[in-house]
This record gives C-alpha cells, structure tokens and sequence, in this order.
C-alpha cells in the first residue's frame, strides 16, 4: 500500500509538472534535462533486467517497465514545448520498439506504442518512418495492439487526404504496403491487403493502383489472402452506404440530392379535388409515388458511384486476369466457397469489360443442377458472364444444360420458376441464343397453375414480343407485332450520331410550335398548295388575284342557290358535299370566303369572320379546292387523312429544324434541360404505375422494359432476382393465428361517434365553433334570414288550390 501510494504521488507530481512545464518552457528546462536523464537510466535499467532471467530480475523488470512507460508518455506529452532538447526521443521510441517488440510486455508495448502515436498526431514525426513498426505491431497477436496501430494507419491516412492529395506521401505508403502484400508470410501480407481494402472502402486511396494491387493478391500463394481478396471484391458492391458514415463526405450528399418532378395538375388534384377521402387516398399515393422516384434516383446514383470505385473496372489488363484466376481455379484443390468465390469473380470480370473466355461456359455445366448447394448464386454468375459479344454458339450447350436440369413436368415450382428466370435473364443478353422451337415450348409454361412458373414464362413472352416477335406463335405475339423487328446480328454495333436525351429538347420544341399554332393543321402538303402561316393561300401574280375575284364572286352565288351546304369546321378547311342527291356536285366543287368593304370574311350560312391584318385584305383566301378522290369520301377517312398528314408536317419540321443555335454545342443550361425532362419522364411513368396519370391504351397488354446491353452487362446480377416468391398454403390454425397477431395493437372496431363521445382530451375544433358566440351584426343576418325563410314558407301555403278542370 505503501509503495502504492507512493506511486499515486509520483504520478500526480509527473502530471503537475508537465502541465507546468507547458505553460512555461523556457522556466523549466533545467526539470525537463533531469527527467530526461531520468528516461535515459530506466531505459538501461530495462535493457539490463531484461537480459537477466531470474525471479527477481522479473519482479524488477515490471517495476522498470512500468516507470519506462510513465516516462515515455510524459516526454511525449513535453515534445512540441521542446522540440531541440527532444529531437532525439523518437528514434530511441523506435528502435526500442524494433528490436524488443516481441519480448516486451503488453502493457509496457502498448504505452510505447501510444506515445509514438502522439508524437505523429503532433506532426514530431512523418507516417512513412512509424508504418513498417506499426504493421509489425499487428503481427504479435495482441487484439488491443492490433487494433490500435490499424485505426492510426486508417485516419492518420484519411485526414491527411482530407482536403487534397499529396501524391508524393501516398505513393511511398503505398509502395511499403505492395512490398508487404507481395511477402510470402501470410499473417504480413494479409494486414497489408485489410489496411488497402479498408482505405479503398472508405474511398481514400481509389485509383488504379490500388485496384491493381487487391485484384493482384487473387494470386496469392495463401488461400486465405485468396480467400480475403475474393470476398472483398465480390461483396464491394453489397456494401451498404450507412455502413461506415465516416467513409463518405457530406457535400457529395448534399450536391445530389434526389430532385422529383411532378406536375402541378397532379399536386393540384391531390389536394383540391374531391371528396376528403379521396383526397387523402390521393395523397397517400402520391407520397409513394415520390418516395419511389426519390429511392430509384439514389439506387442510379450509388450504383454509379460504386461503379467507378469498384476494383475490376480498373484493371489493367482484364482478359490476362481472367484467363490467369479461370486457369488456377482449374487446378486449385481449395472448397467449394472459394471456387464459388472465383467463379463470381470471373463472371463479373468477363461481364463488366465484356471478355471472351469460351471455356468458362462448359466449366459451368456441371455445377447446373437443382440439387447443387448455392445453384443461384451459380446462376447469377452465368448469366453475368454473358453479354452481345460472346458467340451465341458458345453459350447454346449451357441453355440446354439449364433447361434440361431445371425447366421439365417432373421438377417442382420452384426450380422451373428459376430455370425461366435464369433463362430471360440470358436472352436480354444475348436473344440470338434462343430458337423457336425452344421458345414456343418454354411459352406453354404460361398456363401453369402456380403462379411464379406462369410469371417467369409470360416475362419470357414479353421479351420476344420486343425482341424477335416471329419466334413466337401469332397467338403469344399479341396485338400490333411487328413481325420484322429483330436483335442485332453477332458482332453489329450501333454508332450514336447525337447526344443522349437531346432528342428530348426537339420534342420540347415541337410541343411549343404546336401550341403556338393551337392546334391548327396547314393543309399545303394534303392539297399541294403553298399556305401562309394562318392556313390561307396567297395570290402571287395579278392573275391568280383576279381569278380568286371571279371565283370569289361566283361561290357567292352558288351559296345563295345551294343553302343547304354542309361543311367542315373551319380549323380543317375541308368542305363536305352536300345531302341531297339530286344537287349538281360539280358546281359545288369550290367554297370559298369573300371579302366585304369593311374588310371582314362573311359567309351567309355559318356566319365565319376572320379578322384581316392592319396591311388590308391581301387576296388570301382559304384552301377548299378537293380533287375528285376525295369528293366522295366519309367524313372518318378525312380526318384520318388530315391527322396523318400533320403527324407527316410535325415530323419534316423535325428533321428541317436546327435544334440548336450556333455550331450545334450544348450549354450547361441545355443539358439541365435535358435532366429535368428525364426526371419529368420518370414521375409520369410511376404515376401511370401508381394510377395517378394518364392510362396507356395499351395497358392490358403485358410490357417488359428492356435495358440497353450494355447497361445490363455492368450491373450486377442480384441471385435473389432469380429466387420465385411461392407463398406455400398454411394451415387453418397458422393463419388464425397471425390474424390474432395483427389484432394486438390495433383499436376494437366502434363507431365514429362513439370513439369521439369517449375522448378524454375536451372538446374538438368544431364543437367549439359550434359553441361559439357569433357577432352582433352576424346573428342580426342569421335571424334576418330565418324570419324570411319563415315568410316565404307562409306565402306558399296560402296559394289557393282549386278544382282541376278536368275534373
């Protein structure tokens, strides 16, 4: 106890003193060198009680580590006050450390270990001098060291690369970790590969040096560093995004925050529209179809993100990786997770980058069978192994291997249902590998009973009616099959001529000129006549306006002749011949507006005016003349003429019109443009979905939205896409009792009234109203109205009823 408190006071002494010693150096320099020869005799005293092995050589060695440890971390504490008289205390920490590591005591490691620790926080010492004695520290087996040193290694790194990068730091780090991952000794070069992964994870160290170096450590002569490297590359991109909040920076957050679009009919609908439930329901639907697009704009925006960190997008050389890990695990001896693990790999190597490793398929074969242990995560990877620039001749044997094993009679739901899925998903990347005869038999599987083997099949069916209608019977083809649309052939590439999404802007514009004519169809290309802006022609020459005189002058008198002339509306300009049979149709060939002395267009029958420009009446006149073919036709077939003919004038716009000013470069507004018209797009997609919108005519009608290739080839392929959802039939008993369950927290059926009569919490907004003294001058009209509701009653009931006088 003594000795105890004596020990309490030297540590109280130490503390007051370096608290002194900080407010003052220059005053206690003559205390700082005597606690530093103080340092200098406990260290000999260790180094020579460390060398003795007897009993009390050890009951002294405790007592010298200890006052060695309180004296290290005093001095560290004293460095930054005095750097010259203490310059050379972190080599001795360090060579201490070096040669003595192992054989020292915890404790004693530890303390030295947090001093060094100190002395890099203080800048007293740079990371490339402490990281070989620290990735030796992990190496002991002391959980606590362990720890330690590899938090230090991780932020020290992080906070230096906090605000920019120092390339020249990061590359010695980084050389010191590669040449300790190349070692042979498996218990280095697995701390090595944990500190790059870490740091690659929390995205501080992301280039392709690093990528190298992970995926480099695949080949690795210890499987467990094969082991190690596998999993973090395979299970990179299942990484949460909340894992570790520290990994990321919250003005990337804030930079892409997910922006919905909805339009103000919709919101306005929502909320004063309808009845109150209704407007509620419609509420509630809306809050789902904004979370919806919010959560689908975050999942594009991780993926991408993750996308350009992930490890295999960096490699050097891809195919070299690809062929060198296929060839080692054709010959590894290792369990069935690790080559499990590098089957995954591979597929994904081959998918992202598009790889061609032909002997990988038939390498699969064997492992398709329903009764093999993780059969989908076999089968994500050979669907993620196939993508267009693989010969559909390679991957032919492997589709018959999974429709043979998994999609027959005598196989249950769930592996047909997988079976199918397994197949769509390789037909979305490769549709030439399917044949007719196959496709029709996997079709019949739409009239299953259970209901995941009829989904899987019908999405099958919904694919080729995109894809490759003609493979299909003319029944599966459904309703406006265009028969002649096929995939791309093997190897056929299209070339983009135009920036992605700008041809949103030209429909923008179409839009506007449409509503800037509202609506009114020019009718020069239906007739062949040149037409003003308002759809009127305009006499060129001095004949032609005298001729529209003459002719002006004659229809005048043939509509007083013929009164009973139906036409068309004046927005189309195109006349209908009359009802009756026996009038002369070629004399009402020709209908035509005249101008009267004011200046306005009158005709007797319609009473249609037209107002004429400021300039006078230029001779303008309305296009009427019909050829023969069309004086006979239906009122139906001209209006499907004219509403081809303006889809065929919105289109020649289209292709006439310079969408862009100048040389044809998109600004930064443009393309703002173009996301907001994406995002547009998006939100009335899902509330057609959440049937907020319009409903497409076409809606009964099954439709699979098909990605592009290329984007499918770089996504991962999720197994638990390819699982089916069957609900298995449960007993009376189970289903009585999850009812019960449901019923615990939720309130006894009553009525409205009675719930309300029951409140506890006073009286509500309306009973107060109720209750509430109107104004004077309000209950002054109230009565005013009553009294002449009152009269009003009394003078209806004095109204004299008398006899019928039928009766």
């Amino acid at each position: 106890e003594r000795e105890r408190e004596r020990m309490t006071r030297q540590e109280l002494g130490l503390l007051a003193l370096q608290s002194l010693m900080k407010r003052d150096p220059l005053g206690y320099q003559d205390e700082l060198l005597l606690q530093l020869r103080h340092f200098h005799a406990c260290l000999s005293i260790f180094q020579l009680s460390s060398s003795l092995k007897s009993s009390s050589a050890c009951a002294n060695d405790r007592s010298a580590a200890k006052e060695l440890a309180e004296m290290s971390m005093f001095l560290a504490h004293l460095m930054p006050s005095y750097p010259q008289h203490l310059r050379e205390f972190p080599q001795q920490l360090l060579l201490l450390l070096q040669s003595k590591a192992a054989s020292l005591q915890p404790l004693l490691r530890r303390q030295l270990t947090q001093a060094l620790i100190l002395l890099r926080n203080r800048q007293m010492i740079e990371l490339v001098d402490i990281l070989p004695i620290l990735m030796e520290l992990q190496t002991l087996g002391d959980r606590a060291l362990r720890k330690l040193a590899f938090l230090h290694i991780v932020h020290d790194i992080r906070r230096m690369n906090l605000k920019h990068k120092n390339e020249t730091k990061n590359r010695a780090l980084q050389n010191l970790l590669f040449l300790q991952l190349q070692e042979d000794e498996e218990t280095r070069a697995k701390r090595a590969l944990v500190v790059l992964c870490d740091l690659h994870r929390r995205n501080v160290w992301v280039d392709e040096r690093i990528a190298n170096a992970i995926c480099a450590a695949c080949f690795h002569k210890s499987s467990k560093i094969l082991k190690a490297a596998l999993c973090y590359l395979v299970g990179y991109e299942q990484l949460d995004e909340d894992e570790d909040g520290d990994g990321y920076s919250s003005d990337d957050d804030n930079e892409h925050t997910p922006v919905v679009t909805l339009s103000r009919e919709v919101v306005y609908k929502a909320y004063h529209k309808g009845t109150v439930s209704s407007r509620k329901k419609k509420q509630a639907r809306l809050q789902r179809v904004m979370r919806s697009l919010k959560k689908q704009q975050r999942a594009h925006l991780h993926e991408a993100n993750w996308n350009s960190y992930l490890p295999l997008q960096h490699l050097h050389d891809p195919q070299g990786f690809a062929e060198k890990l296929f060839s080692r695990l054709q010959m590894c001896n290792e369990c069935f997770e690790v080559k499990l693990l590098m089957m995954k790999v591979i597929s994904r190597a081959v998918g992202l980058h598009r790889l061609i490793l032909l002997n990988f398929y038939p390498f699969l074969q064997k492992y398709l069978q329903p009764h093999q242990r993780d059969v989908t995560q076999l089968l994500a990877a050979a669907v993620q192994s196939c993508h267009e620039m693989v010969p559909p001749d390679a991957v032919e044997s492997l589709l018959q291997q999974l429709v043979n094993q998994f999609v027959h009679d005598r196989a249950r739901p769930e592996v047909i249902a997988v079976g199918l899925n397994a197949v769509r998903e390789m037909c979305i990347r490769i549709p030439l590998m399917m044949t007719s005869e196959l496709l029709q038999d996997l079709a019949l599987y739409k009239k299953s009973h259970e209901k995941a083997v009829s989904s899987a099949a019908r999405s099958i069916i919904c694919l080729y009616r995109q894809v490759c209608p003609s493979l299909l019977e003319k029944k599966d083809r459904g309703r406006n099959a265009d028969v002649s649309s096929h995939p791309k052939a093997f190897g056929e590439t299209i070339v983009s001529s135009s920036v992605p999404g700008a041809d949103l802007l030209e429909v923008e514009m179409v839009e506007s000129l449409d509503t800037d004519n509202n609506g009114v169809l020019s009718t020069d290309r239906l007739f062949g006549h040149p037409l003003s802006e308002d759809g009127f022609e305009i006499a060129s020459t001095k004949e032609e306006e005298e001729d529209g005189d003459l002719e002006a002058h004659d229809s005048e008198e043939e509509e007083n002749e013929h009164p009973a002339v139906e036409r068309e509306s004046a927005e189309v300009g195109i006349p209908i011949t009359e009802n009756d049979s026996g009038s002369d149709k070629d004399s009402l060939n020709e209908n035509y507006l005249v101008a009267d002395e004011d200046g306005q267009a009158n005709r007797e029958e319609d009473s249609m005016a037209l107002v004429v420009p400021e300039g006078g009446w230029r001779k303008r006149r309305k296009v009427a003349v019909i050829d023969t073919d069309y004086s006979h036709t239906s009122i139906c077939s001209l209006k499907k003429l004219v509403a081809a003919e303006k889809s065929e004038h919105i289109q020649s716009d289209r292709d006439d019109r310079v969408v862009w000013d100048g040389d044809g470069i998109l600004t930064n507004e443009d393309f703002q443009r173009i996301r907001n018209f994406q995002a547009m797009q998006a939100a009335k997609e899902a509330l057609a979905e959440h049937g907020m919108g319009k409903v497409h005519k076409k809606r009964n009608e099954e439709y699979t939205k098909i990605p592009s290739s290329e984007y499918v080839s770089e996504g991962r392929v999720d197994p638990a896409t390819l699982e089916p959802k069957i609900y298995k039939h449960r007993e009376k008993q189970e289903r009585i009792a999850s009812v019960q369950a449901g019923r615990e927290d939720r309130l006894p059926y009553a009525a409205r009234t009675a719930v309300k009569q029951k409140k506890t919490g006073g009286l509500s907004n309306r009973q107060k109203e109720k209750r509430k003294g109107m104004p004077l001058a309000a209950l002054r009209a109230k009565i005013a109205r009553s009294h002449g509701r009152k009269r009003s009653m009394k003078k209806r009931k004095k109204q004299f009823s008398g006899k019928k006088a039928w009766k």
